[in-house]
């Protein structure tokens, strides 16, 4: 605990060296109180996180060479030296308040030594400390009589030096506030990317992997059961197709052995003869075109007549047949081309589902670097706002003198 209360000490008075004595150039002889002994008592308001005070530090301070002994070579033109003989100090009473330890579990990692952040309840408890001592000064006979100046002088160099290590300290504060303003800036920005990134990604679609590896081994049961309809249909038309032309083969060798088809079709051929010779013969005119209709006529109803016989004997054969057959062949290609739509469609589905599987995976890593920079937000702006906070509350160091001398 004592080398920490020299530490501090030390380091405080490596900050504090700079800060100028109130009399720098010492009062003219002729402006000097003529005094040798005075004496004063000194409140000393603060904040502890600035600057713990105590009876150890405020005599130390006083008697260091950037204060005491400043001011000793300014105003009595006396060596710094000799500062421990011509003043002592006596504490009336310690620090009022309590110095709160560091909270490190504020901090972020990789943010330096900041000024720590405090809560609500540790401002209210550290903001302030107050010391009373009586200071007095005793100057002996080889020493300019000047020991009201030099009281004041010393006073006024602790008021400085107090001032100086606030600005030091608001400065640092100052600083980190503007690292947690660039942090939280950032951090926003790489949050929102990310977001956005999501968005592009999902399309509004919810990105589930149980959900999509379901709909994939759906669809790919989907897609080979439509294929082995396709198969089935397929093996049905062929076979359909066979049996027809295999019937109308038969019909026509049936057709071409009819003997009835053949008179009938000799009948057809000699009816033609006549009617060649009967326009012929009625070109000359010797025949009456009436006769030539006649002809004619007789020739349509005997083509009509082989019609009508073959009509009779492939349905007898199996034209019957053909017929329903080729009207389930048309169902089975109708059929067969849904098939083939319907196998397009699952495909292109179950590419799409696969292409998302993938995204999914893309956006579960992406949502779980978001949580990080959702969380990094969260913290870079409480480090903002407890920054700017303790900037607000703090307060200049007072240095007053009571009852003077």
């Amino acid at each position: 605990m004592e080398a920490t209360k020299h530490i501090v000490i030390l380091l405080v008075l490596i900050l504090l060296t700079s800060a100028p004595a109130q009399s720098a150039n010492g009062p003219a002889a002729a402006d000097i109180s003529n005094t040798r002994t005075a004496s004063c008592v000194v409140k000393i308001t603060s904040n502890p996180m600035i600057l713990p005070l105590d009876d150890a530090t405020i005599d130390y301070l006083l008697h260091s060479t950037g204060i005491g002994g400043r001011v000793a070579r300014e105003v009595l033109n006396i060596s710094p030296d000799q500062v421990s003989d011509i003043f002592k100090i006596e504490t009336l009473s310690g620090a009022a308040g309590r110095i709160v330890p560091e909270d490190r579990s504020q901090r972020t990692e990789g943010r330096g030594q900041e000024p720590e952040l405090l809560s609500s309840e540790q401002l209210r408890t550290a903001a302030e400390q107050t010391i009373l001592f009586r200071l007095l000064v005793e100057l002996g006979d080889e020493v300019k009589p000047a020991a009201e100046e030099f009281m004041d002088a010393l006073v006024g160099n602790l008021r400085s030096t107090l001032i100086k290590a606030f600005e030091d300290y608001k400065l640092r504060f100052g600083d980190q506030l503007k690292l947690a303003e660039q942090e939280a800036a950032s951090a926003e920005t790489d949050l929102r990317g990310k977001q956005k990134t999501l968005r592009e990604i999902s399309r509004s679609r919810v990105l589930d992997h149980d959900k999509i590896l379901a709909d994939i081994y759906r669809l790919r049961q989907n897609v080979q059961t439509a294929k082995m309809n396709q198969a089935s249909n397929q093996v049905i038309i062929d076979t359909t197709t066979r049996r027809i032309a295999e019937t109308q083969a038969k019909i026509m060798e049936q057709l071409e052995n009819d003997s009835i088809t053949i008179e009938l079709q000799k009948i057809v051929e000699l009816i033609g003869r006549l009617l060649i010779e009967a326009e012929r013969q009625a070109e000359m005119g010797k025949i009456l075109p009436s006769q030539v209709n006649e002809i004619k006529e007789k020739l349509a109803r005997a083509r009509i007549e082989i019609a009508i016989r073959r009509e009779s004997l492939s349905k007898s054969i199996g034209g019957n047949l053909i017929e329903s057959l080729n009207k389930g062949l048309a169902d089975r290609s109708i059929t067969a081309a849904q098939d083939e739509a319907s196998i397009r469609s699952l495909e292109r589905q179950l590419v799409e589902a696969e292409l998302l599987f993938v995204k999914a995976d893309d956006y579960e890593l992406l949502s779980l670097k978001a949580d990080v920079a959702k969380q990094t937000l969260q913290e870079s702006i409480l480090w903002r706002d407890r920054t700017s906070r303790q900037i607000r509350l703090l307060q200049l160091p007072m240095v007053s003198i009571l009852g003077g001398e």
